[in-house]
C-alpha cells in the first residue's frame, strides 16, 4: 500500500511539474538574432509551458540620451516557421523610464497553456525622482496595465481600459503581486 501511495504522489508531482511555466535565463548575446525595435537591449526573459508555448520577452530602449525616453517590450513566440512577434508595445516618457528587471512574474493563470507575464517599471522626472510605478501585463497579443502615482502617495490604483477583460483568476494573481510591491 505504501508503494502505491508513493507512486501516486510521484505521478501527481510529475504532472504538476509538467504543467508549470518554465523560465530560462541566458546571456543577452544568445538573442542577437532577434530584431528588437530599440537601439540597445535592456534585458531578455525566456518563458514557456512545456509542449505548448515558447516565448522570449525583449525589453529595449531608444539610443542613450534620446528624448523623449522610449522603451519597447516585444513578445516573440515560436511557431512552426520560427520566432515571430506576437505582442509589441512602446512606452514613451519625457523623463526616464526605469525597468525594474527584478520585479516580474510568469505563470499560466487561466490554464490555457500559454504564458502570462508581468513586468514592473517606473517613470521618473529628469532628476530621477519617481513619479509613478506600473505593472505591465502581457497575455497573448494584448497588454494591460495597473498604475499608481507619487502625487497621491501610491494609494490609488488605476487600470487600463481593457483590464476588466481579464479572467478573475488572472486579475487575482496580478493584484496579489501589485499589493505586495513596494511602489516607492
Amino acid at each position: 500500500m505504501k508503494y502505491i501511495i508513493l507512486l501516486l504522489m510521484l505521478l501527481t508531482g510529475s504532472a504538476v511539474t509538467n504543467a508549470q511555466v518554465r523560465v530560462i535565463t541566458r546571456a543577452a548575446e544568445a538573442y542577437s538574432h532577434f530584431k528588437f525595435r530599440g537601439a540597445r537591449l535592456l534585458n531578455v526573459n525566456e518563458a514557456g509551458v512545456d509542449g505548448r508555448e515558447e516565448n522570449v520577452f525583449i525589453f529595449s530602449k531608444a539610443a542613450k540620451g534620446a528624448r523623449p525616453d522610449t522603451m519597447y517590450l516585444q513578445r516573440y513566440t515560436r511557431g512552426k516557421s520560427g520566432w515571430a512577434v506576437k505582442g509589441d508595445t512602446m512606452l514613451v516618457h519625457a523623463g526616464v523610464i526605469m525597468n525594474w528587471d527584478a520585479r516580474k512574474g510568469f505563470f499560466d493563470g487561466d490554464g490555457d497553456g500559454c504564458v502570462d507575464a508581468y513586468f514592473i517599471y517606473s517613470l521618473t522626472d529628469a532628476d530621477l525622482k519617481q513619479q509613478s510605478v506600473h505593472l505591465l501585463f502581457s497575455k497573448g497579443t494584448a497588454f494591460y496595465t495597473v498604475s499608481a502615482f507619487a502625487a497621491d502617495g501610491y494609494n490609488k490604483s488605476r487600470y487600463s481600459s481593457n483590464f476588466e477583460q481579464l479572467s478573475p483568476e488572472i486579475k487575482k494573481r496580478l493584484m496579489e503581486a501589485w499589493e505586495r510591491l513596494d511602489k516607492e
